[in-house]
Order: C-alpha cells, then sequence, then structure tokens
C-alpha cells in the first residue's frame, strides 16, 4: 500500500476534497491510503441540500464554509481536531468503505473502547466517532472516514440544522456524535494518525510513502477547475461541467 504524504494544507478545503475524488479517477495502480486534515468547513454529500442540513446563518458567522463531495453519504463537519482516512484502489471495489472502517473500527478499539462498524460509520454505544461515504468510478474506487478525536460534539452540532420533519432519501440519518476525547480518551490527534499508521501497516504491511503522481495532480486541477472552485457545485450539486462529470457514477452511502 501507498501512503500519500506532502498532499495538501489543511486551510485549502476544496483543493482537499478534489484531491480526494482524483485519487479514484486517475486509476490508482495500487491501494493508497491518505490522512489528512481539513480546516473548520461542513462537507455534504453529493445529493444533499445544504438548508436542510447546515446552519447556515452560524456557518456564515463563524467563517465555516459549506462544501460539497462527490460521494454520497451525509453531513460531517471538518476541523482540526477531526482525522480524515481515505482509501483508494483499482478498479470498482464495492466493499471499500467495510474495509475502511475495519481499519477505523480496530483504532478505536485499540484505545480500550467497543466500537461496531456497519454501513453508517463506526459507532461506540450509540454515538458515531467515525462518518463513512464512497465513490466508485471506472478506473478507481475511493473510501474515506472521518474520526473525531477531539472535536467536541458541541462544537458538531452548533453548525447542523434540526433534523427536517419530513425525511428526504438523500437527508442525512442523524445519531448523536462524540470525539474520542468525549469518550474519554486523553489522546491528540497527532497520536491518533499515528495509530492508523500502525493499524494500517499491521494490517497491508509497511506503506510506501510517496507524494501525489502527477496523474493525480492533473485530475486534481482538473476537478478544481471544473467543479471545486465553483459555488454552483457547493449550492446547488450543478455546474458547467464537461461532459465527463455527467456520466453515471455510483455513490455508496455510509
Amino acid at each position: 500500500m501507498d501512503l500519500l504524504v506532502r498532499d495538501g494544507a489543511a486551510g485549502d478545503q476544496a483543493a482537499n476534497l478534489a484531491l480526494e475524488e482524483a485519487l479514484a479517477r486517475a486509476g490508482p495502480r495500487a491501494p493508497v491510503l491518505r490522512i489528512w486534515q481539513n480546516a473548520s468547513c461542513m462537507v455534504i454529500g453529493r445529493a444533499q441540500r445544504p438548508a436542510r442540513e447546515v446552519n447556515l446563518a452560524a456557518c456564515t458567522a463563524s467563517g465555516v464554509p459549506v462544501l460539497r463531495r462527490a460521494s454520497g453519504g451525509g453531513t460531517v463537519y471538518q476541523d482540526l481536531g477531526n482525522l480524515n482516512v481515505s482509501m483508494a484502489v483499482p478498479g470498482r471495489a464495492p466493499g471499500l468503505a467495510a474495509e475502511v472502517a475495519a481499519l477505523v473500527a480496530a483504532v478505536i478499539a485499540g484505545l480500550g473502547l467497543a466500537p461496531s462498524a456497519g454501513e453508517r460509520g463506526v459507532f461506540v454505544g450509540p454515538a458515531k466517532v467515525s462518518g463513512l461515504a464512497s465513490q466508485l468510478t471506472r478506473v478507481g474506487s475511493l473510501a474515506h472516514a472521518t474520526l473525531l478525536v477531539t472535536t467536541s460534539a458541541t462544537r458538531v452540532g452548533a453548525f447542523l440544522t434540526p433534523a427536517p420533519a419530513e425525511h428526504h432519501p438523500a437527508d442525512s440519518r442523524r445519531s448523536p456524535v462524540a470525539s474520542l476525547r468525549d469518550l474519554g480518551c486523553d489522546l491528540g490527534v497527532a497520536a491518533a494518525r499515528g495509530a492508523v499508521l500502525a493499524e494500517a501497516a499491521r494490517m497491508y504491511g509497511p506503506p510506501r510513502r510517496r507524494a501525489p503522481s502527477a496523474a493525480e495532480r492533473r485530475w486534481q486541477r482538473r476537478l478544481l477547475a471544473e467543479r471545486y472552485r465553483m459555488d454552483s457545485w457547493h449550492l446547488t450539486g450543478r455546474t458547467e461541467e464537461a461532459q465527463w462529470t455527467t456520466r453515471p457514477v455510483l455513490t455508496c452511502t455510509g
């Protein structure tokens, strides 16, 4: 397995999301793991409506951007107290999200907690600690998970709307959330990253460290130009995008 390094700045959230999608669209030759962070932002799923998910007034007042990713799944809050754990593999791999969930669950179990992993994420008791989403393209698959390390549940809730009275299929399925710190783990983000790396090495062997490839950077630039730098994409999910992005792509929710 490759480990992606020197892969971007936390403060350019759109570029980070573009690189995620680029990992799958570039057609990875081998599985690649990326452990990364975004500065404060709300990230909604591919088909979601911002106003149904996000307290837009609170986000504006706090300078928290609302961004859209290309995978399915529900809305997540990201900041520097949260880790993102992503894996891309060659071809179509519908079971990849379960594999990433197993990796995250093993990390949490190693901290002395009792996690349960399912299609919606990783839970400790009723609280969600990690959310999941995935995207399948013709040449590569992507699955990613959040891992709340030090970010408090109160901080997450401050930027969410109450659950709408009438549920739509694309709406997030709301669950109480908790960080590892909320659950009593005195663990910083750097230590959590080390725990993810150690578990990945145990499961897959020592990773080969590399920077993003030329093909991945080309796809990242293209996706930024045609999607992630466009307000219309984040607001509505629609852009004046090239034909390649309008072809059917399967997304899986978690």
